[in-house]
């Protein structure tokens, strides 16, 4: 059976690479993009089935990202994580309204990353 594949758009090098490496432990294969038009454009191109987004991007803000999927009939199925720095509560209630499905706040325990994912993937169509 195929791994899920998992896009993470994220800008800061170390936070990317402590995602892939829990995201890559656990058996998922990943893909990786470091602005917001990046990976708008690699979800569109490669439909991964989860995407994990980080709000304070530098060309535009994550939710950008998220309205952009949640907007598009090709990636409106995709479930939608945000883990990021920023966790007032409007940014959780614009994160949701923008299509997240979870918010997560970092630093990120590594296993609660893994079980959203994990979780989000159980009740995905097609899963």
């Amino acid at each position: 059976m195929k791994a899920k594949t998992v896009l993470i758009v994220e800008d800061d090098p170390a936070s990317l690479d402590i995602f892939e490496t829990i995201l890559r432990h656990g058996g998922y294969e990943v893909l990786t993009a470091q602005s917001a038009a990046d990976g708008v454009q690699t979800a569109r191109a490669m439909l991964p089935d989860v995407v994990v987004v980080d709000i304070g991007l530098p060309d535009a803000p994550g939710f950008g990202v998220l309205d952009e999927l949640s907007d598009d009939p090709s990636t409106e199925h995709i479930p939608l994580i945000v883990c990021t720095v920023h966790v007032f509560e409007h940014d959780q209630v614009r994160a949701r309204r923008a299509g997240a499905d979870v918010f997560l706040q970092k630093p990120v325990e590594p296993t609660l990353l893994l079980d959203s994912v994990t979780r989000l993937l159980q009740v995905a169509p097609g899963a």
